[in-house]
């Protein structure tokens, strides 16, 4: 007899549970449904909600989202501390009819639930972006702001500023990536820091630019460091700040950056060629022709043909 098929009050719904897990672990997925499902008909109060989310997320990957649905909303009704709100967010990304989507994010933002109902504002908000609700977007995304949950507060300050920026709403935009930035997050604040040095460029506030694109080079990070010095470069360029430019673009071109030193080797090519420095020029190129870089190499190996032509 195994401990399943005891009904123990406790032991035999974490078995069901347990039973379930190494089922799916398996790929025996019928038999994580049976386990799973036994696990919820015992009714305990945190098993019988566990089985339910896992039940829910096996059908959602499984194509039966009907079934899904089902298991989730018994997690939901179960008014599991944790697990409930867990369920309604899940229910949320399932649901394809908007107005049900709304309802279940609602349920996991009035939890209060210290991790669940940002994530369900972030998610609420994204949805309502998508409905043409950019008010209603905004009160959301300000929820998880105010939560000041450490990830979710971050992507919401972006999603706000990506926001205001579509409304024409710049300098509410800058003060949405800045609470990104000042949250320290190790992507997200690297991320806002690069947008906002886009954004201050075209406002033609240069100078703020240029400070944001080295707050992120600063950071170190692996992907936004090397793009915001490409951006930093290009706009020293701009600037007449040739020395500056150069420095910014070797930085990237040393940093190995699969996507972004190409790039750069090609910029300096571009500078250098501006400044009649021919063969530094054509030395910059052959390294974008060299990394096979599809758009670097082929603009890199352009500019060689016009300037030997």
């Amino acid at each position: 007899m195994t401990t399943v098929e005891i009904g123990h009050a406790d032991l035999g719904p974490k078995a069901a549970f347990n039973l379930g897990v190494l089922c799916e672990d398996r790929d025996d997925f019928v038999g994580a449904e049976r386990a799973y499902q036994l696990a919820i008909d015992s009714g305990h109060a945190d098993h019988a909600p566990m089985a339910a989310v896992n039940l829910g997320v096996l059908r959602e990957g499984r194509g039966d989202f009907a079934g899904a649905e089902q298991a989730l909303q018994v997690a939901i009704d179960s008014g599991h501390a944790d697990l409930a709100p867990m369920a309604a967010v899940n229910l949320g990304v399932l649901r394809d009819d908007p107005d049900g989507a709304e309802r279940a994010y609602q349920v996991a933002i009035d939890s209060g639930h210290v991790d669940q109902a940002p994530r369900a504002a972030v998610n609420l908000g994204v949805l309502r972006v998508r409905r043409g609700d950019c008010v209603g977007a905004e009160r959301a995304y300000r929820l998880a702001i105010e939560s000041g949950h450490a990830d979710m507060a971050p992507m919401a300050a972006i999603n706000l500023a990506v926001l205001c920026e579509g409304r024409g709403d710049l300098a509410g935009a800058e003060l949405a990536y800045l609470v990104a930035i000042d949250s320290g997050h190790a992507d997200l604040a690297p991320k806002a820091a690069v947008n906002l040095g886009v954004l201050r460029e075209g406002r033609g506030d240069f100078d703020g630019a240029e400070l944001a694109y080295q707050v992120v080079i600063d950071s170190g990070h692996a992907d936004q460091a090397p793009q915001a010095a490409v951006n930093l470069g290009v706009l020293r360029h701009g600037r007449a700040d040739f020395a500056g430019a150069e420095s910014a673009f070797l930085l990237v071109i040393e940093s190995g950056h699969a996507d972004m030193a190409p790039k750069a080797a090609f910029n300096l090519g571009v500078l250098r060629q501006d400044r009649g420095d021919l063969d530094g020029a054509e030395s910059a190129y052959q390294l974008a022709i060299d990394s096979g870089h599809p758009l670097a190499a082929a603009c890199a190996r352009e500019a060689m043909t016009q300037r030997r032509g």
